[in-house]
């Protein structure tokens, strides 16, 4: 509990509340009025979004200021015309905007600090809307409105945060429940998604490039025993000799299975550069097929095929 300029603050379950008090202008600065907000006071709530959004204003054209500042030599003029004209627009809004912002005489803090962002704008408002003048642009050359661009820009970024700052003052209750305004909560909100959406997408992981294959992707040179072959879909059937292996693929391995006639099967997992699976026909025929991995990336994978199989 303490006493402000003749006004009685109370804080209570973590909420401010102002008892009372008389405004220069006959006003009551009643920070205990009923409201259905709960933490927040219809006056309380209006000034801490009317500052929130006209500090992100401000942010935002000092933000595409910055970014600007080195853009204009050697780009069409027409860039440098549209910063101006935009740049003193923003200009004049955000002045307008922080003078709207309601002013808590009982609460120094919050007017010295409205008033300082307006002086600082209204430092070099003058100067900004002259040299973006449409009147004041006609007829001048590239370079004479790229170097009228280039000093806004400079203008623009020598606007001064207040001492003390919104920031600094957050650790009064007070400027820290305003600061949780529904209003000013969404304009952080907004601020971050931008901010986000703005960061360079991470580059995809680069794809190793496949071994060469002698047969390519013909699959139907694994019918004589002896290819060494691409397959590039997720299944593939390959006949070598009578025998055919079912290869499937999922970007960290490849498999390579053979069912028998007479029931069973036989699957191997080839996971690493020059791992082999080997396949017979089972029952009393001689001879065996090897399947070994040369490659694979996660389009496809090389395969080397050798039978030792009768034909047929």
């Amino acid at each position: 509990m303490g006493l402000v300029a003749g006004g009685l603050v109370v804080a209570v379950g973590g909420v401010l509340f102002m008892a009372g008090a008389e405004t220069e202008d006959g006003e009551s600065d009643d920070f205990s009025a009923d409201t259905s907000e709960p933490f927040f006071n219809p006056r309380q709530r209006d000034w801490g979004e009317g500052m929130c959004e006209s500090m992100a204003s401000l942010k935002a054209l000092k933000t595409d200021s910055a970014k600007k500042a080195d853009t204009f030599s050697g780009s069409p003029v027409s860039v440098a015309s549209t910063y101006l004209t935009s740049a003193s627009s923003a200009l004049e809004d955000i002045s307008r905007k922080f003078a709207a912002v309601d002013s808590l005489t009982r609460i120094p803090d919050t007017e010295r600090l409205r008033a300082s962002y307006l002086r600082e704008i209204d430092r070099v408002r003058p100067e900004v809307r002259q040299l973006s003048d449409a009147d004041g642009l006609a007829g001048l050359s590239t370079r004479e409105k790229t170097g009228r661009a280039e000093r806004v820009t400079s203008l623009v970024a020598g606007i001064k945060e207040p001492n003390p700052s919104w920031d600094q003052l957050l650790h009064d209750q007070w400027f820290e429940v305003a600061a949780n305004s529904p209003g000013c909560v969404a304009v952080r909100q907004a601020e971050h998604a931008k901010s986000e959406s703005s960061k360079p997408s991470e580059p995809p992981e680069p794809v190793p490039p496949l071994p060469p294959a002698a047969d390519g992707a013909s699959l139907g040179a694994c019918l004589d025993g002896a290819c060494e072959v691409r397959v590039m879909k997720p299944a593939a059937d390959i006949k070598v000799g009578g025998l055919t292996l079912e290869v499937t693929r999922d970007g960290s391995r490849v498999t390579v299975r053979h069912s028998y006639p007479s029931g069973g099967a036989v699957r191997v997992n080839l996971s690493e550069e020059g791992a082999r699976g080997t396949f017979g026909r089972g029952g009393d025929a001689t001879g065996t097929v090897t399947v070994e991995l040369k490659g694979m990336n996660r389009n496809g994978a090389v395969l080397r095929i050798n039978s030792s199989l009768p034909p047929g």
